[in-house]
This record gives structure tokens, C-alpha cells and sequence, in this order.
């Protein structure tokens, strides 16, 4: 890999933006988002409408290297961004992650020569990254690799720029090697099959991309070994800082349901067989969307503390197994409580909540599928976590 001097990154560093601004053009764009938020479940896809006002405010580019015009935000400036984001709509909060967390990946991994390629003249390049070993497969070829293969829940891919594939076997023939190979390929060169059909987060696009022997020059490839590969007590942070960017569109989601709540009930809705005219003059009712709120301010607080816990960690630094799994029990409390938080106000609204019309339905299916994503599983979380604090070895999860 080719280092970048400081004199390169002051040369060509954008002027520095203060992180509260990217949070305030984040909330200027809510009325937007939600507008298109119909069109997105709909279509299946982020609406080219909040694509355009994303870029034109310069949102896919807050993990962009400044030496290419980038904001690189660190991790509690990126998360709060997001959840802003997350508020107005659950899917353009999850691609706005995935971009984020995506173009981290790509500058932990990759030479500068691809960075290059990546970013040069367009800090607003959006990044997926991918993988499935399974069902994909990489061959040497003269001057770099061809790579053929599907790769599912590839989310936002149909707005994408480039795709991030950390890891592909390499074969000789039919038989597998212990080599592996991570690359990086523009999205013109890569197929989408439409095949995300979901109750929640329905506007993410997390569709298939196919790779058909496209070829991949090394100048765009990161060969490595199965040797390569550390144990338990050696792994960095980078999937667990992917995973928090994911979070901060949960959490930002449960936000905008209690903002959705509020103003219902600021509107004076009935309830009905009851002696209050208005649902917010029953203490019952105000006493649950004041539990709602807790659990939800809750959940940010967590992701409050995810974000500082990370901010001096560098994402390819190892970090000791009972720290990861820390870090990582406050992922699942924050996800469990943002869920648990909107239950509530379900019941605060009642019956009206679910009606198409009404954006809370969808900010709790967006939820509902966000927090099941297999990088925040409860279940394997606590269970990690409960290890590393006994120091039961092994830990029972491969990556994180």
C-alpha cells in the first residue's frame, strides 16, 4: 500500500466541517424523506428524490478522506448523523449506514491506488460492501482476478457506486485454495437481481448483485490467506464500528416514531370509550409514552456510549475479546430498547398506529428488521458476552 504523506493530505484536505452542521442539514432534509417515504417502500429502493438531497448535501461523503474532499467524521459525529437521518425514514437512515460503513471498510483494506480510483474527483461516491463466500468464487487471471458469483442482501446496490467484496475463495480449476481475495468493483460492472421483498425496511434495495466472470485488475484486489486470519484475542473493531453505523439508524428510527407520537397526541386524537375527550389527558396514557421515551432515550444513551467507546479505537487495532463483546452487549441493549420503546407507543396510538397512512407502522416494521440483522443477534451477543466476562474460551462468534 502507498503511503499518503501530510503533505498530500493538506494539499488536497476540504476545509474542516463542524459536525453539528452535517446533523442540521440532516433534519432540513426530514420533510423530504418522509415525503418520498411511501415511494421508497414502494419502489423498493431509496427515492431518487432523497438520493439527489443526500449527495447535494454532502452526506455520502462523511467517511470520505478529506485528502479527496471528505468530511472523515470519527464515530460519534457519523452516528448521530445517521440517526438523524434514521428519524425521518428507516431505510435512507440504512443506506446512509451502509455507505458510511462501507467506504471505513474499503479504506482499512484497500491500496491507495484503488482509493484513488474510488474517490478521486467524486467524494460523494456511495460504497456497498458485500460478501458470500458460498456462492462465489475468484480465479488468478493475467494481471489481476476473475470473479463470478452472487451476493445477496447487497443493500442499496441500485444506487451505489462501487461494491466492496472483502473476501472471495480463489481456485485453481475447481478446486478451492486457502487463498482469498477482497476487491473492489465499479456497480456498471456487476448485475442486480431485484429480489428484496420484505415487512420492514422494504426501501433499503438490499437486492442480489451478480458478478459474471467480471474481471477484477490488481490494482483493485487484496490477495491474503487463510493464515491471515486472527483468533479471538486478536481482532480489530472494524465489523463492530460497521455494526454500530447500522444501530445509529435504529435508534435514529425510534426517535422519529416518538416525534411521530407526539404530534398525534399534541393534536388532541380522541379515545374512545373513555370520559377523556383527548387520549393525552388520560395519566394512563401519558404515563406510557413517558416509558416510551426512557426506553428510547435509553437506547441513545447507549449508542452514545458505543460511539465513544470507538472513537479512539482505530477500526484495524486489536481489541481485547472482553472490550468487543462490551462494546457489543451495549449494541444489543440499544436495539432492544428502541424496539421495546416503540411497542409502547404502538399502544399510545392505538389501533390508528397501523393504518398505511400513518408513518409509525413503518418506522416499527423498519425496526423490526433492522435490529433481527445478524451483525446485532441478542441471543449470540449475550452469550459472547457472558464468555469473554468468565473468560470461557472459545468465543462462539468467528468475526466479531
Amino acid at each position: 500500500m502507498t503511503a499518503v504523506t501530510s503533505e498530500q493530505v493538506e494539499e488536497t484536505a476540504a476545509p474542516a466541517v463542524d459536525p453539528a452542521e452535517l446533523v442540521a442539514r440532516a433534519r432540513e432534509l426530514a420533510p423530504l424523506i418522509r415525503e418520498n417515504a411511501v415511494k421508497t417502500e414502494q419502489d423498493r429502493r431509496l427515492a431518487e428524490e432523497v438520493v439527489v438531497a443526500l449527495r447535494d448535501a454532502g452526506l455520502f461523503r462523511l467517511s470520505t478522506p478529506t485528502r479527496f474532499g471528505g468530511y472523515d467524521l470519527k464515530m460519534s459525529d457519523l452516528l448521530a448523523t445517521i440517526a438523524e437521518v434514521g428519524k425521518a425514514c428507516g431505510s435512507a437512515g440504512w443506506n446512509l449506514s451502509i455507505d458510511t460503513a462501507s467506504t471505513r471498510f474499503a479504506l482499512n483494506a484497500l491500496p491507495e491506488t484503488a482509493l484513488a480510483e474510488m474517490f478521486e474527483g467524486n467524494p460523494d461516491a456511495y460504497v456497498i460492501s458485500t460478501a458470500h463466500l458460498s456462492t462465489t468464487k475468484a480465479w488468478r487471471a493475467e494481471g489481476g482476478f476473475r470473479i463470478t458469483g452472487t451476493f445477496p442482501w447487497s443493500s442499496g446496490c441500485e444506487i451505489a457506486d462501487w461494491a466492496y467484496i472483502p473476501v472471495v475463495h480463489v481456485y485453481d480449476g475447481d478446486e478451492q485454495t486457502a487463498d482469498l481475495v477482497g476487491v473492489v468493483v465499479p456497480m456498471s460492472d456487476l448485475k442486480i437481481e431485484r429480489t428484496w421483498h420484505t415487512a420492514g425496511l422494504a426501501g433499503s434495495g438490499t437486492h442480489t448483485v451478480v458478478a459474471e466472470d467480471v474481471f477484477v485488475p490488481e490494482r483493485l484486489a487484496v490477495p491474503f490467506s487463510l493464515t491471515d486470519l486472527v483468533g479471538e484475542d486478536e481482532r480489530d473493531s472494524m465489523l463492530i464500528q460497521g455494526s454500530a453505523q447500522s444501530l445509529a439508524a435504529i435508534v435514529g428510527a425510534a426517535q422519529g416514531a416518538l416525534e411521530v407520537t407526539r404530534q398525534a397526541l399534541d393534536k388532541k386524537r380522541p379515545i374512545t370509550y373513555v370520559n377523556y375527550e383527548a387520549a393525552v389527558d388520560a395519566p394512563s396514557v401519558q404515563l406510557w409514552f413517558a416509558e416510551a421515551a426512557h426506553l428510547i432515550e435509553s437506547a441513545h444513551l447507549h449508542l452514545r456510549e458505543i460511539g465513544a467507546s470507538l472513537d479512539g479505537i482505530p477500526e484495524t487495532q486489536p481489541v481485547p475479546w472482553a472490550e468487543r463483546a462490551r462494546i457489543r452487549m451495549h449494541q444489543k441493549s440499544a436495539q432492544e430498547k428502541s424496539r421495546a420503546g416503540v411497542e409502547k407507543l404502538l399502544d399510545v396510538v392505538g389501533g390508528s398506529a397501523f393504518a398505511l397512512s400513518n408513518p409509525l407502522q413503518r418506522l416499527w416494521r423498519d425496526i423490526a428488521v433492522m435490529s433481527r440483522h445478524t451483525a446485532l443477534n441478542a441471543p449470540i451477543i449475550i452469550e459472547d458476552y457472558s464468555r469473554a466476562l468468565l473468560d470461557i474460551h472459545p468465543s462462539v462468534t468467528l468475526l466479531y
